[in-house]
């Protein structure tokens, strides 16, 4: 579908986007419109991130990105080609529940219309600085009003030095009084440090590619390159990725922050990181069970990365085994405060898949399973999880 599928058409308030397309092609299509569509933080996910979630900068104001489908044109594992909105009856009614949070389970996206919403400038205040903040960043980030974001990222600036942490905060309003309040919000995290910041910037910038990059700048203030697309003729250098990601909050109990500090203090490697994507808001306007979504009242989403590379010489797996252990102990860490796992980084074939997946769709797995029974009794879709 990457090839052949890929059309973007602006339709005043609506997008109509065939399947092959990615979030960021839809971005700079509805640009010259000013308009958006709430995605993630990159521009190259697609239909898999699109019907699953989308957890990004505009999540407290705007909601996920599957909050926004209008229409969905699903081919179902026997070939039948449906059209799903919420005008559709019957099985069709459940179809569109279900494809909205877990769509991989019951047939391949072709094409779909999309709600949009005018386009604005977006505020970016980052500052880098110690562990000892987090605390602060715990309790600042909940109090902020829902044009404004608060994510973070526990992590290491660049090849040598110890962990730190990045508080980046997005406001999209333009009015004085909130940009105001945006920055005295990272002004409070920055000063629960014991030591002041090692960077500290403010951009403004079109959603999406014209902001910053969601990762710890280098020591010397430089951007990390953005996220691009895996080389299929690089056979060299290959880095390797274990990820999670669960839903946290609203409320943390005590002492986590410290767990955590220690926890990013003693990954296996440099490109280990926690991320903290602020969501809240307008996450829980839609009921729990209204769509097979799970999560919504979550104040973050944190995905979890532990990343590991080949020896150059063996091909061997340099810290697999360390990298993978490390994520699971941080998973424990943040057990008691998990309220569900974000379905889009549930895999199948591990040990813990089975545990994910409850907590991924919680009491609408039951409901989902007898639909996934009805659509594809013989599995023509059966590498998902569910």
């Amino acid at each position: 579908m990457s090839v052949h599928l890929t059309s973007v058409r602006p339709r005043g308030a609506h997008v109509e986007v065939e399947g092959g397309a990615t979030v960021g092609s839809v971005l700079d299509a509805l640009a010259a419109e000013g308009r958006v569509i709430p995605v993630g933080i990159v521009g190259l996910a697609g239909f898999g991130l699109v019907t699953r979630g989308g957890v990004g900068y505009l999540t407290r104001s705007t909601g996920l990105t599957l909050d926004h489908l209008v229409e969905v044109e699903l081919v179902l594992p026997d070939g039948e080609v449906v059209r799903l909105s919420e005008d559709s009856g019957g099985v069709d009614a459940d179809l569109w529940w279900a494809v909205r949070g877990c769509a991989p389970s019951f047939g391949v996206v072709t094409r779909a219309v999309i709600r949009t919403h005018e386009q604005g400038p977006v505020h970016v205040d980052r500052a880098v600085i110690e562990l000892d903040a987090l605390p602060a960043y715990f309790d600042t980030a909940p109090t902020l009003p829902r044009h404004t974001t608060m994510g973070a990222v526990l992590g290491y600036p660049g090849s040598t030095g110890d962990p730190a942490m990045l508080v980046y905060t997005a406001c999209r309003s333009t009015r004085p009084a909130d940009l105001a309040e945006a920055r005295e919000a990272t002004d409070a995290v920055v000063d629960g440090s014991s030591h002041p910041p090692r960077f500290r910037s403010t951009t403004v910038g079109r959603y999406l590619d014209g902001l910053p990059e969601f990762a710890l700048p280098g020591p010397d203030g430089a951007d990390p390159p953005p996220i691009s697309p895996p080389d299929p003729q690089a056979v060299d250098d290959h880095g390797h990725f274990y990820g999670k990601s669960v839903f946290l909050g609203p409320t943390l109990r005590s002492g986590v922050a410290d767990e955590l500090a220690e926890g990013i203090g003693i990954a296996p490697t440099r490109a280990c990181r926690i991320d903290f994507q602020h969501t809240g808001g307008a996450l829980a306007d839609v009921a729990e069970g209204a769509t097979a979504f799970w999560g919504r009242r979550a104040e973050w989403n944190v995905p979890l990365n532990a990343i590991w590379s080949d020896d150059p010489d063996t091909g061997i797996h340099l810290d697999e085994d360390s990298c993978t252990g490390w994520a699971r102990y941080i998973l424990d860490v943040l057990a008691e405060d998990t309220l569900g796992v974000y379905g889009v980084e549930v895999r199948p074939g591990f040990d813990e898949t089975d545990h994910e997946t409850a907590l991924a769709y919680g009491e609408n797995l039951t409901r989902l399973r007898e639909l996934r029974d009805r659509v594809d009794p013989a599995r023509v879709l059966g590498v998902h999880p569910l």
